[in-house]
Order: structure tokens, then C-alpha cells, then sequence
């Protein structure tokens, strides 16, 4: 049996992002991946770990900032000839027919041929009776039907998928997922090697023959997951449930890593102190966040992918609540559950008071906070200007961006009564009961 040929290859990709300014993001650092044909690969990841950019930059819409991308072997310049895209919000023209949209990508082809390729496809994605329709007359599946079945016409040597199915309700979703999953299952239909972008673990698993799971701050690899199963798949069987297994433990260890337990470890240093480790930022979460995430802990724990489900919530977005409460030594994690330490249940039964003043003790121990109430101390009128916060945000956290870094503090920092705002000076200061509180919120 040959061995499939290599269509893409990224080499060391990393990516920054830009204002203008001096302040730039870094979203990807040295990512380096194949795909061969007949692959199907699963980008799986927290949100914010370029899981969007990456595909972008296959499919030539984006250059990268380092790294290169090869076409078959080519170095890539430009939109890339062999891949198509699907984004998430359907990317359809309103004026033009479902039948005009499909056959953009065409138009210099011979109308015979365009009508071959439309007819095909219109069957394919069963839009057959809609051809003639506008967008604004179909439903979200139909619409995200018409945006693949537009990718498809070229002929793509690689079809390039952005959560297409985020945007659609649950069901629609699911039949749409089953459609495409029918293509692939088909050994004659030139649908054959994709890269889907989704936050789906289940989904990662039904489509993908491998599963790249990327970490965050920067986005690289982390770990790749072969799924060695036959199409059509069977979410309920054993090997299907043991692959969406140990993804969930990959993607908890990545995303709450047991060195997050150090957090709260006192050590003696050389000189004879004592100083509590603890990681240097405070996700981006509120206090109300946390204090709700605790309360649905008091009868036990619970696994983190069911309180993302419970929430509504992405997986990502309850991972920064459980972080943020680890970090305050109110949580802790064994393996993906989610559990109370003995001072998150002395928090939980303590009155507002007693809350403030336990989350004020924790925060002073975060070195983030040590560092900001060391600014203020060493100002000449202890008031510390908000663009030197910033300052010292971006040199101490080069890869995150410093604003929300700065609301996250001031909205605990004031909730704690550790520090006041003056919105219009745009100063900080130590909070002191002997002034009455301020009412203005944080600016972003």
C-alpha cells in the first residue's frame, strides 16, 4: 500500500498579533504539523490557543510571523491553491442565490462543467429544491450546508473547517455532523483529508483520525491522539468512550497541571524567609464567579466537564473559574474533579465579612498582588499611576495582554479591600477605611 503523500506541512509556525503599538501578542510558537492525505485532524484546545489562526495560516489567508508553511513541498506565498476554508457565520454573499454562492470558487470553468460540480454537490448536502433561494431564506444548517458545499466545488485537496457547527442549534448540528461524517465514511468521495477546528471533544473524536491537542499562552502542541476507527463511528461504543476518556484527561492535566498545587506551598529561602509559591497572574474571572462555582461544590465534588455542562459554559471558561479559586487555595483538583479545600468551605459558611476578609489574606499572598502593593508602597505620594501598572504588566507577563490583567485585579483588589480607584486621575492606591470606598469601575 503507498503511503499517502504530504499536502501540508507546518514548519516551526509561530504568530503574533499587533495594535499598532508597541504591545504585541504572541498566539502561536513553533508549531510544527503534517497533514498527509486521507488525514482528518481535530484541533482541540482552551480558547485563546490559535486554534482559528492555525487554520488560517494553512489555508494562505494569514502569513505567519515565523516559521514557514509547505504546499507540497512548496514554500506557501498567498492563498494556498489546494485548500478551502468553512468558517463558523456561514460567510455567504445575501444578494447572491444559493446556486451563485456554490459556484464562486468556479467561475472561469466551463458552464457545463460548474453545472456537473453544482448538481453533484446540491445532492451531496441535500439543497437540491433551494438552489434558486436567497440566504436570508434558509435556516442556519442550511446556510452552513451552502458554505461547505462552496468549499467543496474547487475540489479541495484539503477542506479547512472553523467550529462550523458552533453556530447552529443542537439538532441541526447533529445532522449535519452525521452528513459529513457520511462523506468521510464514503471510500469513493473525494472529501477525504480536513482539519476542523472545535472545542467539541466528542466531535474531535467522530470526524478525526488524529487529535492535535494544543496548550495556550502561546498555542503549541501539546499531545496528538491517533483515533484508530472505522467510519461510520459509534459515540456510544467502548473504543469511542475511551478515546473521549483520555481526552478529558489530557486537556484537564493540560489545562489545570498539578504544579498548580505549589500555589499554596510555603518554602524557606536562603536568607532564612518564608514565602508562599504562587503563579504570577490571576485568570480573568470575578470574584461573583468564583464564590457561584463554590456553591455548587458544597454537597461534593464534581467533574469539571459536567460543571461545563451544567454552566452552559465552554470547557475553557469554567477551567479559568476552577484556576482562579486553586489559586486562592479555595479549590483544589485531583485529576478532572472539582473539590473544596477545608478554607473554601470556611469561606462558604462565613458571613460577607469573613469572605471578604479570607479572599483579602489569599490575594495578598499571590505574588502578582505582592508586586502591586509594592508599587504603590515605593510611590512618592503612594498613588500608582495606571500606566505604570501596565507597564509592569507587560514586561512581568509578555505573553498575555495587560489590560485584562489589570481589570482582573482591580476587580478583586477592590472587592478584597486591598485598593481604591480614582477613575478620573487613573490612580491606584492602598484601600484605608478611613476614606470612604469609591464607586467608579475599573476602566478597561
Amino acid at each position: 500500500m503507498a503511503t499517502p503523500e504530504t499536502l501540508l506541512e507546518l514548519c516551526a509556525v509561530s504568530h503574533e498579533y499587533g495594535n499598532g503599538g508597541t504591545e504585541r501578542e504572541r498566539v502561536l510558537q513553533d508549531v510544527t504539523l503534517c497533514i498527509a492525505e486521507h488525514d482528518v485532524v481535530a484541533l482541540l484546545g482552551p480558547s485563546g490557543c490559535g486554534k482559528s489562526t492555525l487554520v488560517r495560516i494553512m489555508a494562505g489567508l494569514i502569513a505567519p510571523t515565523g516559521g514557514e508553511v509547505r504546499y507540497r513541498g512548496q514554500k506557501l506565498a498567498g492563498v494556498s491553491p489546494g485548500v478551502a476554508m468553512v468558517f463558523q457565520n456561514f460567510a455567504l454573499f445575501p444578494w447572491l442565490t444559493v446556486r451563485e454562492n456554490i459556484l464562486l470558487p468556479v467561475g472561469s470553468l466551463p458552464e457545463a462543467e460548474q453545472k456537473a460540480r453544482l448538481d453533484a454537490l446540491l445532492a451531496t448536502v441535500n439543497l437540491g429544491a433551494y438552489e434558486h433561494s436567497f440566504p436570508r431564506e434558509l435556516s442556519g444548517g442550511m446556510k452552513q450546508r451552502v458554505g461547505i458545499a462552496r468549499a467543496l466545488i474547487a475540489s479541495p485537496e484539503v477542506l479547512c473547517m472553523d467550529e462550523p457547527f458552533s453556530a447552529l442549534d443542537v439538532l441541526t448540528a447533529e445532522t449535519l455532523r452525521n452528513e459529513i461524517g457520511r462523506l468521510l465514511a464514503d471510500p469513493h468521495h473525494p472529501l477525504r483529508t480536513m482539519v476542523l477546528v472545535t472545542h467539541n471533544i466528542e466531535e474531535a473524536v467522530y470526524f478525526a483520525t488524529r487529535v492535535v491537542v494544543l496548550a495556550a499562552h502561546p498555542g503549541r502542541v501539546e499531545v496528538v491522539v491517533p483515533v484508530d476507527l472505522p467510519y461510520p463511528r459509534n459515540p456510544d461504543s467502548p473504543a469511542f468512550q475511551a478515546i473521549v476518556a483520555n481526552l478529558h484527561a489530557i486537556l484537564t492535566r493540560t489545562a489545570l497541571p498539578d504544579t498548580t498545587a505549589d500555589a499554596g506551598k510555603v518554602v524557606t529561602q536562603k536568607d532564612g524567609a518564608r514565602r508562599r509559591i504562587a503563579p504570577v497572574s490571576l485568570p480573568p474571572v470575578n470574584p461573583g464567579e468564583v464564590l457561584g462555582l463554590l456553591s455548587h461544590l458544597e454537597d461534593g465534588e464534581r467533574d469539571v466537564f459536567e460543571l461545563a455542562e451544567r454552566f452552559g459554559k465552554e470547557f475553557a471558561a469554567v477551567v479559568r473559574v476552577v484556576k482562579a479559586g486553586e489559586l486562592l487555595g479555595l479549590l483544589e483538583t485531583p485529576g478532572q474533579d472539582v473539590r473544596l479545600t477545608a478554607l473554601g468551605r470556611e469561606l462558604l459558611a462565613g458571613s460577607t465579612d469573613r469572605q471578604r476578609e479570607i479572599i483579602r489574606e489569599q490575594l495578598k499572598r499571590l505574588k502578582i498582588f505582592e508586586l502591586l502593593l509594592r508599587l504603590i508602597g515605593v510611590q512618592p505620594d503612594k498613588q500608582l499611576p495606571e500606566e505604570d501598572l501596565l507597564r509592569e504588566l507587560q514586561a512581568l507577563l509578555p505573553h498575555e495582554k495587560p489590560r485584562p490583567q489589570f481589570r482582573t485585579l482591580l476587580n478583586w483588589g477592590r472587592y478584597a479591600e486591598l485598593i481604591s480607584y480614582h477613575q478620573r486621575k487613573r490612580l491606584i492606591t492602598a484601600y484605608t477605611r478611613k476614606s470612604p470606598r469609591p464607586g467608579a469601575s475599573p476602566s478597561g
